[in-house]
């Protein structure tokens, strides 16, 4: 599991009174507790509860907000262009074809955020208020409240152990880490070779190996009545429908 993540930092500056905690403090007394939301409403979550945390001056009572996520780094092929924009021909007139890097991020959990926060009645107030949020891993409409006196308090959700932070990588991800290659496919897929050279009599093939630190892939295909291997760069395969 990649380290990388999403992540908001509250540690601006900012004005407080003598009796304010210190931010040393905070981070002592603050947990990370997950929340779940409506599916493809996460960073719209995590933008929001940053924007409530500082229009509130809430920044000594939240220290992060999360969205774990993994680079994955791909080589695709695309057309080559001109300078003026025009796909490239070789002398058959055959579009020439480029090999360009793409990275992607992919939300490791989605449709959850992890938040670093000091848990009380009116913090769970400020997250549970947010538009797309569902509420706390932990929690359901059976034991999220209860009635002390004539007034509903919230319970507080489990918070993740120190063992699960670490596990998870929540405190040790930077923005700085490398994208891993990921290839779109696995040992005994049938792929279809894309590229111009096709050793076989059919393109359509299964993946014998993989070598990624080469990026590319063995294949076994059909040439003359026999199974043979051919190696060829991973860019030259896709997934066969």
């Amino acid at each position: 599991m990649s380290n990388d993540q999403t992540a908001t930092d509250f540690s601006q500056d900012r004005e407080v009174s003598n009796t304010a905690p210190s931010k040393s403090e905070t981070v002592k007394k603050a947990k990370w507790y997950i929340v779940h939301t409506y599916s493809g409403y996460e960073n719209k979550v995590l933008i929001t509860l940053k924007q409530k945390v500082e229009n509130m001056g809430l920044q000594d009572q939240f220290c992060d907000i999360v969205i774990p996520v993994e680079k994955v780094r791909d080589v695709v092929k695309q057309r080559a262009k001109d300078k003026n924009g025009d796909f490239k021909r070789d002398e058959n007139g055959d579009y020439i074809e480029e090999e360009i890097e793409k990275i992607t991020e992919y939300k490791i959990f989605p449709s959850y955020v992890f938040i670093k926060m000091i848990m009380s009645d009116d913090n769970q107030n400020v997250v549970r208020s947010v538009r797309g949020c569902t509420g706390f891993v932990g929690l359901n409409s059976m034991n999220a409240t209860e009635k002390v006196g004539d007034t509903i308090v919230h319970n507080a959700p489990p918070a993740l152990s120190d063992e699960e932070v670490r596990e998870l990588g929540l405190e040790t991800g930077t923005e700085e880490d490398e994208a891993e290659f990921r290839f779109r496919f696995k040992v005994g897929d049938v792929v279809r070779i894309t590229g111009q050279y096709c050793p076989f009599e059919d393109p359509v093939c299964t993946v014998e190996a993989i070598d990624e630190e080469n990026n590319t892939v063995t294949v076994m295909g059909n040439m003359f009545g026999r199974r043979i291997p051919a190696e060829l760069p991973a860019t030259d395969v896709e997934m066969a429908e």
